[in-house]
């Protein structure tokens, strides 16, 4: 065989000279793979064939178990109906007065029990059910077991030799069953119910007995009446509680099932069996003419354990010549492809290549799409200052009649300030701003705005549970995730609809629940897989740019929970967003400061500012103020006026600014050389960022601001 492979490897690299390398690297792996494989599958079959070779043996012996168990059981009741016939003898002609007071009697059957280890106690009833004679104590107690069902079964009709039980033995208290006949009457014939004869096994007979048959932990020997109610079981399913009651098996399925469809005897395996939910092999058989059943069982991985010695047996054989099989198919796909290996390294270092320069080409794209933003957005804010400021100038010069217009406008610009909030929360990609706040109430303080976002054919119903459900998450977030939720619904919903907002304490303990469901036309499973994803949308052109559910998504994984979705085609959505609780508690609404007194002088403040018209309206609202104003188009001018002129009682400074010397700059040089000098930082960037730049966030009025927010400032931080 040797020499064989020998000679496959040598045509192959006579061949690999004369045609293409790939093909005979081709033909080399397919070597590889047969040489290791074809042995496998030799020994898969080999083991497969083993083990049900293994099976079928297992079920012959568990068949011939189960048949000298048999014919022991039959022989123990073969037994106990002639002790019952030897009693019913001696009792012929007596009444139960006698009976009762028959102390021979009471040995007689004392002698019986004792010379047959099968029987545990013997024991005379009268018609009234009560026990008249046994053989445990002398005289009688008097039991009374007329609520048995046997006695009952007995006294209505004469059921021959009854099997009865589960009934525990009265020596040890443990799991037994009894057998009980009715009294012959005065004629030798069974006649009218006359009392009835009963004895009960000893378990512990059985036991000893088992207890040698059985040579594995993983065997059980049960008697089953055929209603499935179990008489005993060996060993005990509880060693911990031998005298536990014991299971009745169902009708329908396992091992009563496989009794109805083969009455006498058979073979089943069940994969979980109903008693201990264990994979077992049994094998049944009926004890002669008596409704009962010995049923040998054995564990199946009893079967696994003795298959797996004989495989790893065969695998120590098997595993040498493959391994040799291998070694030389390997030996030759190695040699021919160590010659490629330098051009597949080289391949892979040029795959990386490119996807780490796509990955810098995206990364450097995002960058400067933030960059981008950012600057256009701190422009705008500077516009949007601009704007409000010469706006909030005007609207003390115009009549009432103009005021509504000046409104109008000043609503769009706030709108405006907003959106240019978000673009440069966008740009920078800061964390949230936790809030603390009371779930319930901030939904409630949304219904003006989700109500005028909704069409008339729409309907919006509310379900806010009472109890507080403190969450720390960002309030502007939570209003624009229950926002998209609620737009989306309703464009679900072309026809008209209804949609729900519900939030209540979650199912998980410490959390709270969002929902918002709609009666739209659902979402199937494959849109579901991918409703959170970014840019991913389902709606047309221009209706949607996908980004909704992934700020949802987001929102609950920054805020420290969850969302998720629930919904069927033509059955509408349910959204889900969990929140984790918190002990903090929402902080009350701050009352108004009072008016600052007048200064009873003016006050000096440097502007800093270098865009013109930002510093034309802050000086122009500053003058009407009250205050006196210098100013400096950049940091270095600033620095150099201050070195002449230190008379101020404010800097007020914008951040980003020409020269080199940015307003952070600004403020931390004062802070060195004038600390009793306070600065004032205007800037669109919020406190958060700057704190990352090394400013005081108690000194940053945040862009746009108005002259009368800029004054109050600050009179706010002289007064200080």
């Amino acid at each position: 065989m040797i020499r064989f492979f020998q000679w496959l490897v040598m045509s192959f690299r006579n061949l690999d000279s004369r045609t293409d390398r790939r093909g005979s690297l081709r033909l080399l792996r397919l070597l590889l793979a047969v040489s290791v494989a074809l042995p496998l599958v030799l020994f898969a079959g080999i083991g497969w064939r083993e083990r049900w070779e293994a099976q079928e043996e297992v079920e012959r012996s568990s068949g011939k178990n189960a048949l000298i168990l048999h014919e022991h059981v039959l022989k123990v009741f073969d037994t106990m109906a002639q002790v019952l016939d030897r009693v019913d003898e001696r009792i012929h002609g007596q009444t139960w007065r006698e009976i009762a007071e028959s102390e021979p009697l009471h040995r007689y059957l004392k002698t019986l029990e004792g010379e047959l280890d099968q029987i545990g106690a013997i024991g005379l009833t009268d018609p009234d059910g009560h026990v008249r004679n046994s053989s445990l104590v002398f005289p009688a107690r008097n039991t009374y077991v007329g609520e048995r069902a046997d006695f009952r079964e007995q006294r209505e009709r004469d059921s021959g030799l009854l099997i009865a039980g589960p009934v525990a033995d009265p020596a040890t208290g443990k799991p037994s069953f009894g057998i009980s006949r009715r009294r012959s009457g005065p004629d030798g014939s069974a006649g009218g119910f006359d009392g009835m004869i009963a004895a009960i096994v000893n378990p512990d007979y059985f036991a000893s007995f088992y207890r040698r048959i059985i040579g594995s932990d993983g065997e059980s020997i049960a008697l089953i009446r055929d209603d499935g109610v179990m008489l005993m079981r060996f060993p005990t399913l509880d060693p911990t509680r031998p005298n536990a009651a014991l299971p009745t098996l169902p009708a329908d399925r396992g091992l009563r099932a496989e009794i109805q469809r083969q009455p006498d005897e058979g073979i089943f395996r069940t994969d979980a069996s109903h008693v201990q939910g264990l994979d077992r092999v049994f094998a049944y058989k009926r004890v002669g003419t008596f409704p009962i059943y010995v049923v040998y069982g054995l564990d199946q991985t009893q079967v696994t354990r003795a298959w797996w010695r004989n495989m790893a047996l065969d695998a120590a054989f098997v595993a040498p010549a493959t391994l040799a099989l291998a070694l030389i198919a390997w030996l030759a796909y190695s040699r021919a492809a160590s010659e490629h290996a330098a051009v597949r390294r080289w391949a892979d270092e040029v795959r990386n290549r490119e996807r780490l320069e796509e990955a810098l080409r995206q990364s450097q794209k995002m960058e400067a799409l933030g960059q981008l933003t950012g600057g256009v957005a701190h422009d705008f804010n500077n516009l949007l200052t601009a704007a409000l400021a010469n706006l909030h100038l005007l609207g003390r010069h115009l009549p009432a009649e103009g005021q509504r217009f000046l409104s109008g406008t000043r609503t769009a610009l706030e709108r405006a300030e907003k959106l240019t909030r978000q673009l440069l929360s966008f740009s920078r990609q800061d964390a949230v701003n936790l809030t603390v706040v009371d779930l319930g109430d901030s939904l409630r303080g949304m219904g003006d705005l989700l109500e005028r976002s909704l069409r008339a054919e729409v309907t919006l119903e509310w379900d806010i549970a009472t109890a507080p459900m403190a969450v720390a998450v960002d309030p502007v977030q939570l209003e624009m995730a229950v926002l998209n939720l609620v737009l989306n619904a309703r464009d679900a919903m072309p026809g008209g609809g209804r949609i729900r907002i519900a939030a209540a304490p979650g199912p998980e303990p410490r959390t709270a629940r969002i929902e918002v469901s709609d009666t739209g036309a659902g979402m199937p499973a494959d849109v579901i897989a991918r409703a959170f994803d970014p840019f991913f949308s389902t709606k047309g052109v221009g209706k949607g740019t996908g980004l909704g559910l992934s700020m949802v998504y987001g929102f609950a994984r920054q805020s420290g929970g969850s969302a998720a979705i629930d919904s069927q085609p033509g059955e509408g959505a349910r959204v889900r967003i969990d929140l984790p609780l918190t002990d903090l508690r929402p902080e009350a609404a701050r009352p108004l400061p009072p008016a600052p007194a007048a200064d009873p002088r003016p006050l000096r403040v440097l502007v800093v500012e270098d865009n013109p018209l930002v510093l034309m309206a802050t000086v122009e609202g500053l003058t009407q103020e009250g205050f006196t104003v210098e100013t400096a188009e950049d940091g270095v001018t600033a620095l150099r006026l201050l070195e002449t002129d230190r008379n101020f009682d404010l800097v007020v400074s914008d951040v980003v600014m020409p020269g080199g010397v940015s307003g952070v700059d600004l403020a931390r040089h004062i802070r060195e050389n004038w600390p009793q000098l306070r600065v004032l930082l205007a800037s669109g960037y919020s406190p958060e960022s700057l704190a990352t730049m090394g400013a005081d966030t108690a000194s940053v009025l945040a862009k746009p601001f108005t002259p009368d927010q800029l004054a109050a400032r600050i009179r706010s931080l002289t007064r200080a």
